[in-house]
């Protein structure tokens, strides 16, 4: 085991401590299994929109999925 210091907004820790409170976990686990995740490219990262019409994902770990995410970035800024 090892340990991790993270500096967190106050307002974000307070809320995760409530709901991990309420589902009966830790935030230990919460990062720990985010983590495992990550790790195994189950959890990715990218540029997301949240317009109504538009909600887009790309795997920006390959070369495809960056350039889909720079061609759909600059269809949105039209």
């Amino acid at each position: 085991m090892t340990s991790l210091t993270i500096n967190l907004d106050e307002g974000l820790k307070a809320k995760a401590q409530n709901k991990v409170k309420k589902e009966g976990v830790t935030i230990t686990f919460i990062v720990t299994q985010a983590l495992k995740a990550y790790n195994e490219d189950k959890l990715k990262f990218g540029l997301l929109s949240a317009d109504d019409e538009i909600t887009a994902s790309f795997d920006t770990s390959t070369k495809e999925g960056k350039e889909a995410c720079i061609k759909s970035f600059k269809a949105l800024c039209k």
